[in-house]
């Protein structure tokens, strides 16, 4: 119920009558910019958030928006969706495409249509209770329980590194939401999470929890992309989309966005992202 909620009061500020009557339909009338809708997490700072006045905001949503400026043609309506269900939502023509933090996978891309430009790169961090002194390195997790966001690429990379290193390591499924992974740490239900640091910082602090973060060489950086269905409409906004993130990338403006949204840093490419860590 409080999906929906928050679905129908953003549809409500941007105006868009058609969706919220319920028709999944993206076609405007002959001359009129087409309707396109946005899936993301919402629950996600500062990657994707809903504000107190239910407007969608984040560096996903800003990207999407300075995207717009470039493309007049399309109107964006943003929809945020849990993330345990943001794929069957996409594939059942909820929305048009995802912007929330998508890190590339094998696996995606022969699903679906990535943006063969990246507008971020990330890496994750071991995450725990400060004042722990057993975690140092990924191989101290070896007998402890991790929370892990079902689908994630993180889980799944986590996943391939429990059965190529034979670890023990016990994965605690959680639904993506920061906050219970967060809680079932804070509760000594489990010993860490794998994830961005930058967004657990933000929340633990909102929480009132204490946590340290680190770094291991197993965690590489990836990049983040944004998502289209296969057909022939996620194709043709696959190429409208690379297209301007080529310009926002080559006019600074992904990293203007990026300085925003990220305390000031530039996470925009590959060679900054190394540098930072």
């Amino acid at each position: 119920m409080k999906k929906y909620a928050i679905v129908t009061i953003l549809l409500v500020l941007a105006g868009s009558v058609l969706f919220a009557g319920g028709s999944k339909d993206t076609k405007s009338s002959p001359g009129a910019k087409t309707i396109v809708r946005v899936g993301t997490e919402g629950a996600y700072p500062p990657y994707n958030f809903v504000t107190a006045t239910g407007e969608a905001d984040g560096y996903d949503v800003a990207v999407v928006k300075a995207i717009g400026e470039l493309l007049p043609q399309y109107q964006f309506v943003f929809v945020p969706t849990a993330w345990d269900g943001i794929f069957v939502a996409l594939e059942g023509g909820d929305f048009d495409l995802i912007a929330s933090n998508l890190g590339w996978r094998k696996e995606r891309e022969e699903k679906y249509y990535l943006s063969t430009v990246p507008y971020l790169w990330g890496a994750s961090e071991i995450v725990f209770k400060s004042g722990r002194t057993d975690i140092h390195s990924l191989s101290d997790l070896k007998g402890k329980k991790v929370a892990a966001g079902v689908g994630t690429s993180t889980t799944t990379w986590l996943e391939e590194y429990i059965k190529t290193t034979n670890s023990n390591i016990e994965i605690v499924y959680t639904d993506g939401n920061i906050v219970n992974a967060l809680t079932e740490i804070e509760t000594g239900r489990v010993d860490a999470t794998i994830t961005s640091f930058i967004t657990t910082q933000l929340t633990a602090e909102s929480l009132g929890y204490k946590i340290t973060g680190i770094t291991t060489p197993e965690l590489t950086v990836s990049s983040i992309h944004l998502l289209f269905p296969k057909t022939e409409t996620g194709k043709t906004y696959q190429d409208a989309f690379d297209g301007a993130l080529k310009q926002l990338l080559a006019n600074g403006k992904l990293a203007e966005l990026s300085r925003k949204y990220f305390f000031g840093k530039n996470y925009t490419t590959q060679e900054a992202v190394a540098a930072g860590l």
